[in-house]
């Protein structure tokens, strides 16, 4: 097995507790470090069922049909650099609103700029004399670092 990284958590496959009426399946689980005792740990299942301590070796098929529709969500969320609003589609509109307005503002600098060849690739409008299109290259930089 690779060297787990302690800061991340990992889906890994468990066995159920052997209980009487529990069906034997094989469960997905989150396996993290756990530092107040400095060992690594599997929780509940994603189904919510009570599972065995440890993991199964990686590779054991899992069998629960309800870990295995919680599974797909369960990876985006364990991907380094997830955020929750990732998976909330107001502010994923928001997003596609915003990207919607800065490609039509480029669409209409880019017009500027083939109307005034003269400016050699650059439009200098206003007062400042700033070129629109390096202008916009920064909004659309700082507008991407802001939703990373």
């Amino acid at each position: 097995m690779t060297e787990l990284d302690p800061s991340r958590r990992y889906l890994r496959p468990v066995a159920p507790l052997l209980l009487p009426g529990v069906e034997d399946v094989t469960h997905w689980s989150v396996y993290q470090w756990m530092p107040m005792f400095e060992a690594w740990a599997t929780g509940m299942s994603l189904c919510g069922a009570s599972m065995r301590q440890s993991p199964l070796p990686e590779g054991t098929a899992v069998t629960c049909e309800g870990c295995e529709a919680y599974r797909p969500k369960y990876e985006r969320m364990l991907v380094p650099g997830y955020q929750p609003e990732d998976d909330d589609p107001e502010v994923l509109r928001k997003r596609v609103q915003a990207a919607e307005e800065l490609l039509k503002r480029y669409v209409d600098l880019a017009a500027v700029t083939h109307k005034y060849p003269i400016t050699g690739g650059h439009d200098c409008l206003g007062e400042n004399l700033s070129c629109a299109g390096c202008s916009l290259a920064k909004q659309a930089q700082e507008h991407l670092e802001e939703y990373r």
